[in-house]
């Protein structure tokens, strides 16, 4: 009988902390997809300290507007040949505003 109630009170300890963990997972996970922004700040692009566009302006310099504006013509061309053909347009766009913000600040 006390074999009994303690397997009893390992298994609703081991449901317990199987539950919590669980939740905890949920919650992180559901942080993670809040955070990923495939167009604005893509996962990829954002580990580190230094986001890979600041690293791309740094190294190209004055080339930089070609860089952006390739881009841009890069995601505006291939838009009708993916599912996520909305995303790809989004990211041209992208591109475009970083383009003009970069003239803006001239």
């Amino acid at each position: 009988m006390i074999s009994k109630a303690i397997d009893k009170f390992l298994e609703w300890s081991f449901q317990a902390k199987a539950n919590k963990l669980h939740k905890r997972s949920k919650v992180k996970m559901s942080m993670k997809k809040k955070k990923h922004d495939p167009v604005h700040k893509p996962a990829h692009y954002n580990n580190g300290k230094v986001e890979c566009i600041e690293y791309i302006k740094q190294q190209l310099g004055s080339e930089f507007p070609s860089y952006l504006e390739g881009s841009a013509i890069k995601y505006i061309h291939r838009h009708r040949m993916k599912d996520a053909n909305i995303q790809d347009l989004q990211k041209a766009k992208w591109y475009i505003d970083k383009l003009i913000a970069h003239y803006e600040e001239l």
